[in-house]
């Protein structure tokens, strides 16, 4: 910096006080321009700094902005893999609901056929019983009349041969021995 050359006056000021006002005033302006260009300096770095965390706070929002994307593009996701998997849980338990009352209709049906089966069968063991109860009671019946027609045979072969023995006068004893026989 130059120092201005001043004109020498009578009455002026001191020029050893102006020489070392200028002086000490270039020097405080020397500092101040030091001053300025160190200051100058750290707002240019500041600058770069502020673009540097821009650019990476640019980075940063880009990266928040990315992830809440694929926060709601995962909720999305797994809200559909939710409803799909409650939608097949429906169907599998309407599926197995369908089966299980077509397998207890089935069971049912089973169980009422071989219930007539049984009933069935039961009403034929109890017509074979009574049929075999009148068979019985025919067999007793025929039983009965042989036995009357045998008792018959008896008494009426008793009198034949009666008939059939020498004829000897009949005794009182012999008379009752007929009768005997006869109630025999």
């Amino acid at each position: 910096m130059e120092i201005p050359d001043f004109k020498r006056v009578i009455r002026g000021y001191d020029p050893e006080a102006v020489e070392q006002a200028w002086a000490e005033t270039d020097h405080q302006l020397s500092e101040a321009n030091a001053a300025n260009k160190e200051l100058r300096l750290q707002i240019n770095s500041l600058r770069e700094q502020n673009l540097e965390l821009g650019n990476r706070l640019k980075y940063f929002e880009q990266i928040e902005k990315d992830l809440r994307d694929a926060l709601v593009s995962a909720q999305r996701i797994a809200n559909q893999v939710k409803e799909e998997a409650t939608k097949q849980a429906d169907e599998l338990i309407q599926a197995a609901q369908s089966e299980s009352e077509l397998l207890l209709n089935e069971a049912t049906r089973i169980s009422e056929l071989k219930e007539m089966e049984a009933e069935n069968l039961l009403v034929d063991k109890r017509q074979e019983i009574i049929q075999l109860e009148e068979d019985i009671q025919g067999l007793a019946a025929q039983k009965t009349e042989l036995q009357t027609l045998v008792d018959q045979a008896i008494h009426d072969l008793g009198m034949v041969k009666s008939l059939l023995e020498p004829t000897t006068m009949p005794t009182a004893s012999s008379k009752q021995e007929p009768s005997e026989r006869d109630s025999e």
